[in-house]
């Protein structure tokens, strides 16, 4: 068997194929349906995942269904009255659940592998460690797994029984922002305006259950005004804070499991909690552990990866390999050169008054020249990326020197709180300097800001989410940093998801031309294009 498929049913739907170990086609339904979360796989996704991996169906030896009937949250149903099964692909599964029919085709199966099994199984085996300890938190559970070689091996250790952070930050989500799978991220960002002394000189042995989270919470309120809502920002702090706690807990338990058995002090971590970088980095530090990986895909659109490659190596034993972080970080559709002059000639034909086109040999040095005049700019190139996260294909870029571009972008162009912050992309050769760090490539880390001068990108508590940018990773996007780098002096660029609020990340051209065309962004770069707004 050379090929492998694998299909995530829950929200961030996704899908991806391995042939021979090495992931040639991956979509995320999201991105090519433009509705955010969307769960599950349609017909049309199927035939672009098998087109990008030069495959056909009947090339397929295996299938992973994963997580069907398990959607965790009602947030998908909440964004768009739907649960959205009604556009799933058709197949059939006996009643043995060991062969799948998808059109004509009868296929083995795998229905339903264990959820955190197949979280962890993204990050170990895209990791360059040979043993390590996983952890996969997200709102259905903490589960940890010791992985050898190519084996991922479960540990009984109990964390459900008094692990509650997870479950604990969806309910504040819910609270504050009326949704968890969405909300997530926005207390995160909420947080460190809620700080206080007397939170963290609580006695949290006494914090057991919701409600006296929201006890303590209440008797230290800090009001943060969201356009006509009043949120408690020590709601925020305070679960953020029980997070990081639980997380120390686990992860020094996990040590002594790792010494005692030899296994060397290597991280993976996997889940949707793994995406809140300030835990992750926080309890890392003060950890036994010494080396940390992450997928960029840490929530369920990374299970269908982590599916296929658990087949590929537990199941079916065969050798790993290490894959580049630009293979991680980028899917696999590539929009050509026709597509971008398609879309350019139909936004000049039909919105030619509003904005012109300019042929540039080296577009990523005319952009940085924008961006220290002052200008935002969409960055468009490649393959999107996979995971949440803009990694510099999909990208609005700004000098982060400027202290009210993060106002600016907040209002006219991503339409968010105005507490969200925003993330550097920085040079990684220059990142230590800069913030203590030098390996985030797939913005998973925060850190402090160690320099002044930047507050674009400092959060209200010193802080910043970071990308670490090498040439091998993102050759046109490291041009950018470069070129403004030696414009500049400085090694970064405030870079942000090239999309507004509600909406998926942009995929095509036509996506990122609407982002351009409907907000107050300046400028969009596209592969020998730059496509400006007429003053």
């Amino acid at each position: 068997m050379r090929v492998v498929l694998a299909i995530n049913f829950n929200h961030d739907g996704s899908a991806v194929v391995l042939v021979d170990g090495v992931l040639t086609g991956y979509v995320c339904t999201e991105r090519r349906s433009r509705l955010k979360k969307h769960p599950g796989l349609r017909e049309e996704d199927l035939d672009a995942v098998l087109a990008d991996a030069g495959v056909e169906l009947r090339d397929v030896g295996h299938v992973l269904l994963c997580n069907l009937h398990s959607m965790d949250s009602p947030d998908v149903e909440h964004l768009h009255g739907s649960d959205l099964k009604e556009t799933w692909l058709e197949f059939w599964v006996n009643q043995l659940a060991d062969r799948v029919r998808i059109r004509d085709q009868v296929i083995p199966c795998t229905v339903n592998p264990d959820h955190h099994l197949i979280h962890a199984a993204a990050p170990f085996y895209t990791s360059p460690f040979d043993a390590a300890m996983c952890l996969a938190i997200d709102p259905t559970g903490c589960r940890a797994f010791v992985g050898r070689g190519g084996r991922l091996y479960e540990l009984r250790r109990g964390y459900d029984d008094w692990f509650t952070a997870n479950v604990g930050y969806t309910s504040v989500s819910v609270e504050l922002f009326g949704s968890s799978i969405v909300g997530a991220g926005k207390v995160m960002g909420l947080a460190p305006y809620g700080r206080s002394d007397a939170i963290d000189a609580a006695d949290w042995t006494a914090v057991r259950t919701y409600e006296d989270l929201t006890r303590l919470a209440d008797a230290h309120p800090v009001p943060v005004l969201v356009g006509a809502a009043e949120l408690n920002a020590s709601l925020a702090y305070a679960v953020q804070i029980g997070l990081e706690r639980q997380l120390d807990a686990v992860l020094a338990d996990l040590a002594e499991v790792a010494r005692r058995n030899g296994v060397p002090p290597n991280l993976c971590l996997a889940g949707g909690t793994a995406l809140n970088a300030v835990a992750n980095q926080a309890c890392f530090s003060s950890s036994w552990f010494e080396r940390l990986h992450l997928h960029p895909a840490c929530g369920d659109d990374g299970t269908a990866i982590g599916a296929a490659l658990w087949h590929w190596h537990h199941v079916l034993g065969n050798p790993r390999r290490r894959p580049p972080n630009a293979e991680l970080m980028y899917g696999t559709a590539r929009p050509s050169a026709t597509d971008v002059t398609t879309a350019v000639r139909e936004a000049l034909s039909t919105h030619g008054g509003r904005v012109t086109a300019t042929e540039h040999r080296d577009v990523g040095r005319a952009a940085a020249e924008l961006i220290a005049g002052g200008a935002t700019v969409g960055w468009f190139e490649g393959a999107g990326e996979i995971g949440p996260r803009a990694l510099g294909h999909r990208s609005i870029l700004a000098d982060p020197r400027d202290p009210g571009v993060a106002t600016r972008l907040n209002a006219e162009i991503k339409f968010r709180e105005p507490f969200r912050p925003f993330a550097p992309a920085v040079l990684a050769e220059h990142s230590e300097r800069w913030f203590g760090l030098t390996d985030s490539p797939f913005m998973l880390r925060a850190c402090p800001v160690l320099k002044e001068g930047v507050p674009a990108i400092t959060h209200v508590d010193g802080t910043s989410r970071i990308q670490t940018v090498t040439s091998e990773d993102s050759p046109g996007f490291h041009t950018v940093l470069d070129s403004f780098h030696d414009l500049t002096g400085l090694p970064m660029l405030l870079s942000t998801s090239l999309n507004t609020r509600g909406c998926p990340i942009d995929e095509t051209p036509a996506d990122a031309l609407g982002t351009l065309l409907q907000t107050g962004l300046d400028h969009l770069a596209l592969p020998g294009v730059l496509l400006s707004k007429r003053q």
